[in-house]
């Protein structure tokens, strides 16, 4: 299991070691967002997780990526196992890009408690859920995920004092929900958390949960507002499309009790962690979500 952090100790070393001037480019999604946003609800203000997702903006900022990655580099952060560099940005074979180029995951000298993934903001005409962007550092190329529906976190971003921002959690929650229409069952997380295999679906659906667990149901009625102008705005000739379909995903997560209870096992080892969450509980969560977003949302 992953050491309980402080997300405001990580967003403090992000801040510290990133180029005061590239604070701009930043943006922090994922669980580490959710969390220093919950962060007074969290069991003793920490969260168990080891990735920090660092979306670098605007669209097309690669030249950025590099920037960052060399500077913590230089600075004497190391590659983690898995980040490694090739010698062309394309395959000499049939591999295709996501299996060919190694993401970028680097982690300060002196803990391995944590490590940040840099990730590119895709442009508003992507069309598929994920490409890979080369992208060059001095020993080799490199590969920069870039989600389709990380382009909505454009929307409520929050800033900190360090100047760096945070992915609003109910953008995060709806790039989630767009991103599995399905519970996608041949696509298992390569290394199990805390050694059970875990449907990727089925962890960023359980993200959406948690998030919605942590926040007040008042605020979740807001969120259908809050999408749809987002959905408007970033698509917006698919947006009523893909305000309908937003459920899908989470609507099968809740009727199938083995994928739910791999979302239970996430977010109880992840985001949620020391909050005795049970099955029961993302249930009753989910059909609030569904109850108070999704079926207003549905209605667009």
């Amino acid at each position: 299991m992953s050491e309980r952090l402080d997300p405001r100790v990580v967003f403090d070393l992000i801040a510290h070691h990133v180029p005061k001037d590239l604070h701009k480019h930043v943006l922090i999604a994922g669980s580490l967002a959710a969390a220093y946003h919950h962060r007074e609800q969290l069991v003793d203000g920490a969260v168990n997780t080891k990735d920090a997702d660092v979306v670098v903006q605007p669209a097309g900022a690669v030249k950025e990526c590099a920037t960052i990655a060399t500077r913590l580099l230089d600075d004497g952060w190391l590659r983690t196992v898995a980040c490694y560099p090739r010698a062309t940005a394309k395959p000499r074979d049939s591999a295709t890009a996501a299996d060919w180029l190694r993401a970028i995951r680097i982690r300060p000298r002196r803990t391995e408690s944590f490590f940040i993934e840099l990730l590119a903001f895709p442009q508003a005409s992507q069309k598929q859920n994920l490409i890979w962007l080369p992208c060059r550092l001095a020993d080799g190329w490199y590969g920069l995920p870039c989600f389709r529906f990380l382009g909505l976190t454009t929307f409520g971003q929050q800033i900190v004092s360090s100047g760096l921002s945070y992915a609003a959690p109910p953008m995060m929650a709806l790039a989630n929900l767009l991103s599995h229409p399905t519970l996608e069952r041949h696509v298992v997380i390569q290394k199990p958390e805390d050694g059970r295999p875990i449907m990727r679906s089925a962890k960023d659906l359980g993200r959406v949960l948690a998030i919605a667990w942590l926040t007040k149901p008042s605020e979740l009625a807001t969120w259908p507002k809050l999408w749809r102008a987002a959905l408007r705005k970033r698509f917006p000739r698919e947006h009523i499309e893909l305000a309908r379909r937003a459920g899908n995903g989470l609507r099968a997560l809740l009727a199938d009790p083995d994928a739910l209870d791999q979302a239970r096992h996430s977010v109880d080892v992840g985001l949620l962690s020391g909050h005795g969450i049970e099955v029961a509980n993302l249930a009753a969560v989910g059909a609030q979500v569904v109850g108070l977003v999704l079926d207003p949302l549905s209605q667009t």
